[in-house]
């Protein structure tokens, strides 16, 4: 791959990638190295490009993995450290709260959710770059909703479930 495509696809892919890897790590320097890890495999020539769609799943994959890899790692497990004041820095949006909330999940919800709501993929799309069926993404989905809905408002639900008994 030419130095001036991959720095076209970096420009444009940088904070897709980034985020699958905060999203793993849970701390800024580990996400960027697992970013430049992403490129990197991207420059040594593991992938072809074909599309922009196909660009996109095949980094999005590749972060994951090398997230994966390197939190397989036995004393990694031990130094993982939560860093989202650092991740939302001089960022405005309301949708950081939603952000840490989705970053707090468990794995198997935490990328499908980010997939969904932040990049924009349908579960058939999600389906296929994790390699499961499309229901299972569905039913995280609707799982990892109940999961924040709870959290979002906890005093209203514990109200709904003592009219309930009531």
């Amino acid at each position: 791959m030419k130095v001036k495509e991959a720095e076209a696809l970096y420009q444009k892919y940088f904070a897709a990638v980034y985020s699958i890897c905060f999203l793993y790590m849970k701390n800024e320097a580990d996400a960027c190295d697992m970013v430049q890890e992403t490129f990197l495999q991207l420059l040594q020539g593991r992938f072809t490009y074909q599309s922009q769609e196909k660009t996109k799943a095949w980094l999005i994959v590749t972060a994951s993995n090398c997230c994966k890899k390197q939190l397989r790692k036995s004393w990694r497990k031990k130094q993982v450290a939560y860093d989202a004041a650092l991740h939302d820095r001089g960022k405005e949006d309301p949708d950081n709260l939603l952000l840490r909330m989705v970053e707090e999940l468990e794995e198997k919800y935490r990328l499908p959710v980010y997939l969904y709501y932040f990049e924009g993929y349908h579960s058939a799309e999600i389906a296929k770059i994790l390699h499961v069926n499309a229901s299972t993404i569905r039913s995280r989905l609707a799982k990892a909703r109940e999961l924040l809905r709870l959290e979002l408002a906890p005093e209203k639900n514990l109200q709904d479930n003592i009219g309930r008994v009531w």
